[in-house]
């Protein structure tokens, strides 16, 4: 094993490496402590709808949005990766990231998720160092294993050595943020001493988050001394409160308390002016899920890196995704935000532009979110 709450030199596990003496750079993103109010943040899944959708166009919206989410007042953008698929067609969320920084001042960025198993950790550690210094120390790291054998075979991956490719590769990028001359022989990664030049500004790097879905990545995750990334893309709230109890439970069983960590949790959300009007959203969620289905399910599914949106066995009906999504007026998003509060939710992650919604439909839901939602958790 490998330290990595701290910066003394170790030997093992093939690992050799030479301490650097530490040097200035600003704080992580403060945490804040429990009981003290909700925090919201954007969610960009970037959905494309298909050929007829200029991608030039779909990525300046996106900009467009996330300066506006800015404005209202959101916290943190978090950005998905994704590979050949419309689903998500986002293969590198650090640039994104960095031109997103250029026109924005105060919002931190978030990856959600980077797919260790696709990089080689020395040049992700350097990319990330990069994207941190250019965005100004605005950068959150969420890492994960990937969820979808369709992108491990275009990789030539084999979709079950995921788990142990990413904790490898992180335990040496945390090396090699920390450290000169690191070398390493490993299972997957093998390499003399190399250093990572630019270093992080944020130091000894920004915050690492794991995408973590299961008991194992809860325990993985706190042990290391990194924050939680989960979805409750359609889980009813006691459902969501078994998420939040887990991760609860979890921390006291290593000692720790929610001021060691965080937990952030991605869920679809709307606001319309009226509960009728918000019913629109309704088949975006549905065209969502779907996609989500057959890329999960079935490759075959995927044509000109288009995935299908026809009906799947057993989908959600609209009824109940208007039951436990953040999905109306302001009144009833209001309601369904402080029902999460309730069960523990304090880092909501929010995805405003799904399915086939237009630009100017999630433009007017985000205004609608800051002007008359967000107050109602920021004034008490």
């Amino acid at each position: 094993m490998i330290c990595l709450e701290c910066s003394c030199a170790t030997r093992s596990g093939g690992w050799t490496t030479k301490r650097r003496p530490s040097s200035s750079g600003r704080s992580f993103w403060p945490r804040r402590p429990a009981g003290t109010g909700m925090r919201f943040g954007l969610f960009l899944l970037f959905e494309w709808s298909g050929p007829g959708r200029a991608f030039d166009a779909m990525y300046g919206d996106l900009l467009e949005e996330v300066a506006f989410a800015e404005e209202q007042g959101l916290e943190t953008v978090w950005l998905a990766e994704h590979h050949f698929v419309s689903y998500s067609a986002c293969p590198q969320p650090l640039m994104f990231a960095i031109k997103a920084a250029s026109q924005t001042r105060r919002v931190r960025f978030g990856t959600g998720v980077l797919v260790l198993p696709f990089y080689h950790p020395l040049r992700l550690a350097g990319e990330i160092a990069v994207a941190d210094v250019l965005t100004g120390g605005r950068l959150e790291i969420g890492v994960g294993r990937g969820a979808y054998p369709y992108e491990f075979a275009r990789y030539d991956l084999p979709f079950d050595e995921g788990r142990a490719r990413t904790q490898e590769c992180l335990e040496i990028m945390l090396r090699a943020w920390r450290e000169d001359d690191v070398a390493h022989v490993g299972r997957f990664y093998q390499f003399p001493a190399a250093t990572v030049l630019p270093r992080p500004l944020q130091r000894p790097h920004p915050p690492i988050w794991i995408a973590a879905l299961n008991p194992e990545s809860f325990t993985y995750a706190i042990g290391h001394g990194h924050r939680l990334l989960s979805t409750v893309f359609r889980d009813p709230v006691d459902k969501v409160a078994e998420k939040v109890d887990l991760y609860r439970r979890t921390l006291k069983e290593a000692g720790k308390t929610e001021a060691d960590s965080d937990l952030g949790l991605l869920r679809i959300a709307y606001v319309a002016e009226t509960d009728a009007a918000a019913r629109e959203a309704l088949p975006h969620v549905t065209k969502t899920h779907r996609t989500w289905h057959h890329l999960h399910f079935g490759s075959e599914s995927v044509r000109g890196g288009v995935v299908s949106s026809d009906p799947v066995e057993h989908e959600p009906s609209p009824e109940e995704a208007w039951e436990r999504l953040i999905i109306g007026g302001p009144e009833r998003c209001i309601r369904q935000i402080q029902a999460l509060e309730a069960v523990g939710v304090d880092l909501l992650l929010m995805n405003m532009n799904f399915g086939n919604m237009t630009h100017p439909e999630a433009m007017r839901s985000l205004r609608l979110f800051g002007r008359e939602v967000l107050p109602a958790f920021t004034s008490r």
